[in-house]
């Protein structure tokens, strides 16, 4: 909308210049004076078409051909990480490509080679992307994933293309209203709405550069890791388990002997609360027996 309200105002500057210009221009009469005079002046649109810039190569909507972003990533298992590293960037480089990043997360140095991976950014040109697909594929020894995606972008190609034609035909219109301002005021007025449609014109401009190199160069994502046998053993191993499994065992007596102190601290005050009172009454229980046993014993007696 903000891009149709601008152009009825480049029309209505249009026309009110041309107005003016008709107005100042001397009349002469007769019918052989008026075929004599000098011609008007050229139509605003092809003045703007002379004055704009011929498009630069394929910014025409009839010149964009398919364009197709490819990507691809793959988790490749190899026997050895740097002989797989140097093998992967021997193919982008036969095809036609280059390394963009590469990314090492290792354990440690002695372990370099049989743990962490490794993640390569790759970019081989579009028309070569089956045949280094195919080549990265058989760097791998075991299992792994694969993700391939494709992004047709033919349609903001033609769209930005048509953006760009109009936007130079809108700058040629304004530039040709610059020629013609009378007024300061009206000068800044054109000059703030030119910078405007040159800004939206590097902004689109950058966008299609952009696309250009997305699909000249297709990008490829390999995060390689080592091949890990289903059964492997060493002393290390072996080591690591004996003192896992000891201090398991200081872990368990520890947890033993605190549970054991913690039932003791809560059943001896229970015992002396309830202990004192039974004793006596046991205590006195026996002395009545007692003394029963002794009368009962004088009677007889």
């Amino acid at each position: 909308m903000h891009t149709v309200a601008r152009k009825v105002a480049v029309s209505c500057w249009v026309l009110a210049l041309a107005l003016a210009g008709c107005a100042m221009r001397p009349k002469e009469g007769g019918v052989g004076a008026s075929a004599e005079a000098a011609p008007a002046p050229a139509p605003l649109a092809s003045a703007a078409q002379a004055a704009s810039p011929p498009p630069a190569p394929g910014e025409g909507p009839a010149a964009v051909a398919r364009r197709i972003v490819k990507k691809a990533s793959l988790e490749l298992s190899v026997d050895d990480l740097g002989t797989a590293q140097a093998a992967a960037t021997r193919i982008a480089e036969r095809e036609g490509g280059f390394v963009a990043s590469t990314t090492r997360d290792a354990v440690s140095e002695e372990s370099r080679g049989t743990n962490g991976t490794v993640t390569l950014t790759l970019r081989v040109p579009a028309d070569h992307f089956t045949a280094a697909l195919e080549a990265f594929r058989r760097l791998g020894k075991g299992g792994g994933s694969e993700h391939v995606a494709t992004e047709d972008v033919s349609e903001e190609f033609i769209d930005l293309d048509a953006r760009i034609h109009n936007q130079r035909e809108l700058e040629a219109q304004f530039l040709e209203i610059l020629k013609r301002a009378a007024k300061v005021e009206d000068a800044l007025n054109v000059q703030r709405e030119l910078a405007n449609v040159r800004t939206d014109i590097e902004r689109m401009q950058g966008r299609r550069r952009f696309l250009e190199h997305e699909t000249a160069l297709s990008t490829f994502t390999l995060v390689l890791s080592p091949l890990r046998p289903l059964v492997s053993a060493s002393f290390r191993d072996v080591s690591s388990a004996v003192a896992r499994a000891a201090s398991d065992s200081v872990n368990v007596g520890a947890s033993i002997l605190t549970g054991t102190i913690r039932v003791f601290g809560l059943l001896v005050p229970l015992a002396v609360r309830l202990g004192l009172p039974v004793g006596l009454v046991v205590r006195t229980l026996r002395t009545r027996a007692q003394r029963r046993r002794l009368a009962t014993a004088d009677e007889v007696g």
